[in-house]
């Protein structure tokens, strides 16, 4: 299996916070299969969000399960199951867009989980699922050559004002990642 080969779970997080900044196209050279599973779909509600994702879904972003109109949760499978209890989450109802992601990413072979959502982090490192978020899909635009450095670090700043709640140490640790892919 190749890096194209992959299945790239992006979450509502990343979505809006890439969309708000006009920075979309970047997650869209990434090696391997963009996916939003419908859990997730369903809690972008905000513009201009939800009018990027609605034009990409015709384009390069896959909904699962395939109709967007089907729930992930009406078929409470073992992988359901245990992507709410890892996260933390009893009761069905109480069940996110993070319960459907997780659970797509342990039916898949080899996910990349592309979120900005601390526990949902914490579990994926937990779970050996490999995970990136905003700032990382940055890093890979400035190492593919899609984007200098410079206009990364301008676009790490919109995502710092559009509400991303960036750290300064967060922010400094990822302008030396930007120059370092780079180099």
């Amino acid at each position: 299996m190749t890096d194209r080969d992959r299945t790239l779970l992006v979450d509502a997080s990343v979505w809006i916070t890439l969309s708000e900044t006009n920075s979309l196209d970047l997650l869209r050279g990434l090696d391997g299969k963009i996916v939003i599973p419908v859990s997730v779909f369903k809690e972008i509600k905000t513009n201009p969000a939800m009018k990027d994702l609605e034009s990409a879904s015709d384009n390069w972003v896959q909904f699962e399960p395939i109709l967007k109109n089907k729930n992930i949760f009406d078929d409470i499978d073992e992988y359901v199951q245990t992507a709410a209890s890892q996260l933390g989450v009893e009761d069905e109802s109480d069940f996110t867009g993070d319960v459907g992601l997780l659970a797509m990413a342990l039916r898949n072979d080899r996910p990349v989980v592309i979120t900005d959502d601390k526990p949902l982090r914490q579990t994926c490192k937990a779970l050996s699922i490999l995970i990136s978020g905003s700032i990382g899909v940055l890093i890979r635009a400035v190492e593919r050559g899609e984007c200098t450095a410079e206009d990364a670090k301008q676009t790490l700043y919109a995502m710092d004002e559009v509400g991303a709640r960036l750290s300064a140490s967060l922010v400094k640790r990822a302008e030396q990642l930007i120059d370092d892919a780079a180099d």
